[in-house]
């Protein structure tokens, strides 16, 4: 399993880093990318090129005002965002965009869930599965915290909306933070063989960087996701967490998830 971390798009330093420090690759913000100039966003794909360290990954699949749910979806702008945004996301070398777009999934209390999910059906199946399919990169969809959207709380509630859409270049996501955050079930997602092609981690309760001073019961924690994960035949896993000092904490993190992925749990 490759290892990476979340460095956004604006501090090159970041990427360069990470290049220091040994990670596999890099997760970038898909919404800046979509959004970029023509410029702007060629000079990043020529800085990577350069560097040398993959952009496998990337977040913030849609800006809050572009809802997929409710009485306000407008397809044809979503279709749009998407096909710029996932060509050059192909363009990047990018595998995997994470669909958390909490605000995005969220709908009013008097909007019943079932027509939210059928909202949701349609969405993956009319427009973001044909996009990602013509462009060949997985739209990987994130289970929230409860509380941070309205839908798709668990790893299963991920996985059972890309097999409405087929598994047709969308996937299941496990994120550690939020998995123990809803008291999902982290052994329980290496059931999911297949369907599971990115992940994110952080320390579990804090979602700060993985860290030397975490004590046994989180480094097991560690031990079950990345065990589970392995079963599912998980590809790619971001460090995505809090820090107040990236590079202070980036190699440490670094260390201590390789550390439990060379002993192959």
């Amino acid at each position: 399993m490759k290892l990476g971390a979340c460095l956004g798009w604006g501090d090159f330093s970041k990427y360069e880093f990470a290049k220091q420090c040994g990670l596999d690759y890099g997760e970038t913000d898909f919404t800046d990318i979509a959004l970029a100039s023509e410029e702007d966003f060629n000079e990043f794909c020529e800085n990577i090129e350069k560097l040398g360290l993959p952009v496998l990954a990337s977040n913030h699949f849609l800006p809050g005002h572009l809802k997929l749910v409710g009485e306000n979806v407008d397809k044809k702008a979503l279709a749009e965002f998407l096909e710029k945004g996932l060509k050059r996301a192909s363009a990047l070398g990018i595998q995997s965009v994470v669909f958390g777009s909490g605000a995005a999934r969220s709908f009013k209390e008097d909007y019943s869930i079932e027509e939210a999910n059928k909202d949701m059906v349609v969405f993956l199946k009319e427009i973001a599965s044909p996009i990602a399919s013509k462009y060949d990169v997985n739209i990987v969809i994130e289970p929230l915290s409860i509380g941070e959207t309205s839908m798709i709380h668990t790893v299963k509630d991920g996985v059972d909306f890309a097999q409405k859409a087929d598994f047709n270049h969308v996937y299941g996501l496990a994120d550690l933070f939020h998995v123990c955050n809803n008291k999902d079930d982290i052994d329980g997602i290496g059931d999911f063989v297949g369907k599971i092609k990115h992940a994110h981690i952080a320390e579990p309760e804090t979602r700060i960087f993985p860290n030397k001073n975490a004590d046994d019961s989180v480094n097991e924690i560690y031990k079950r996701f990345i065990s589970a994960l392995e079963k599912a035949g998980c590809e790619t896993l971001t460090i995505e967490a809090r820090t107040d000092d990236f590079f202070k904490d980036l190699p440490e993190a670094i260390e201590v998830l390789r550390e439990v992925l060379s002993a192959k749990c």
